[in-house]
């Protein structure tokens, strides 16, 4: 009760005082609309906590303080509120003027940013695909009970697994660049390669920082993690749902109070979301729920598989939001089953021990 308790104080805090804040400045209104917001942005974050904690997982100790608290809270915020800017840019050359605009204009920014989501999407799916395809193909070769059974057993001892993550990658580029409009087809060839491209440099610099371990290429190493997540993130909400986090809101005839809700309601859920890693990495779930890291990875999987069909037809925002829900709870039933067969046969024995006692 009191880890809940010390779990939920700082986004209830934080969420108390900008409720009540925005109550008496702003008005009841805008209080409600930044609760509704604060409790998608908490949703969410219940489903990426445990892609998270397993991430942590892999994290040297010195480096995983800063994972769980200020570096996962800062690159969650700074990715949902500057990327999609940052992405408007690419197209329109001047990222000051499309920042300017994410606040000012919403409603021509969110326009801005359809045109550049087919590059976007295709760029994550094959970047988050090759993240999944390290579970999926077992890059560590370490010891696991494979959750899917035979097939996904199978797939974790092919003999070229890196050949297997890539392959599989250029596949479903290809197959989805057979499948959309002619006109869209550069786009999704170039962003699916510069995905790769993405992946391989993150993976190089992970492996550079975790050669000789120190302080520095601990960190070096965290960051790049927390940056491979915080991208998933942000491909879930603003890709996956069409909108930007910034136009998640139509409150007030003054766009900056739209912008300043949302972008408090992001804060809020990136902190209930490092708090939330935090208690599920202390409480070591993923190794007692032995089947909850497989589920984590496969929530990845259906991303990119989901960032790959937007492309050829629109995938509604409800799928997006609880099909990661289904793939955890799922996992989470599978590895509560063996626990309570074992729960139950040991208080068997109990029983037969006892009676043998009393004989």
């Amino acid at each position: 009760m009191r880890s809940t308790v010390r779990l939920l104080l700082p986004p209830a805090s934080l969420t108390l005082v900008a409720a009540s804040a925005a109550a008496v400045l702003l008005g009841p209104e805008v209080a409600l609309a930044l609760l509704m917001l604060v409790a998608l942005e908490i949703a969410m974050a219940a489903d990426s906590s445990v892609p998270m904690a397993g991430v942590a997982g892999r994290i040297d100790s010195p480096a995983r303080r800063v994972f769980l608290s200020l570096g996962l809270v800062v690159a969650v915020v700074v990715t949902r509120l500057l990327l999609p800017p940052l992405a408007v840019a690419t197209d329109d050359g001047d990222p000051g003027d499309a920042v300017v605009d994410a606040v000012t204009e919403p409603q021509a920014f969110a326009a801005d940013l359809l045109e550049v989501r087919p590059a976007i999407a295709a760029f994550g799916a094959v970047f988050v695909w090759m993240v999944f395809c390290e579970y999926l193909f077992n890059t560590d070769r370490l010891p696991r009970r494979p959750w899917m059974g035979r097939i996904e057993g199978a797939l974790a001892r092919v003999r070229h697994p890196w050949v297997a993550g890539w392959t599989t990658a250029a596949a479903g580029t290809a197959l989805v660049a057979a499948l959309v409009d002619a006109a869209l087809v550069p786009t999704v060839l170039v962003a699916g390669v510069a995905g790769g491209l993405a992946y391989l440099g993150s993976k190089l610099v992970g492996t550079w920082a975790r050669r000789r371990p120190g302080r520095v290429r601990t960190h070096v190493h965290a960051a790049t993690v927390i940056l491979e997540r915080a991208l998933v993130i942000f491909l879930v909400f603003e890709i996956l749902d069409g909108i930007s986090s910034l136009q998640a809101v139509r409150i007030a005839p003054a766009p900056v109070v739209q912008a300043l809700v949302a972008g408090t309601a992001v804060l809020v859920g990136a902190v209930f979301l490092a708090t939330l890693t935090s208690g599920v990495v202390s409480a070591d779930a993923l190794r007692r729920l032995r089947y909850l890291k497989a589920g984590a990875a496969y929530v990845l999987g259906v991303l990119a598989v989901l960032l790959w069909i937007s492309l050829v037809v629109p995938v509604p925002g409800v799928v997006a939001a609880w099909a990661g829900s289904l793939v955890i709870g799922a996992a989470l039933v599978s590895s509560l089953r063996p626990r309570a067969r074992l729960r139950a046969a040991r208080v068997a024995r109990q029983g037969v021990r006892a009676s043998r006692a009393d004989a």
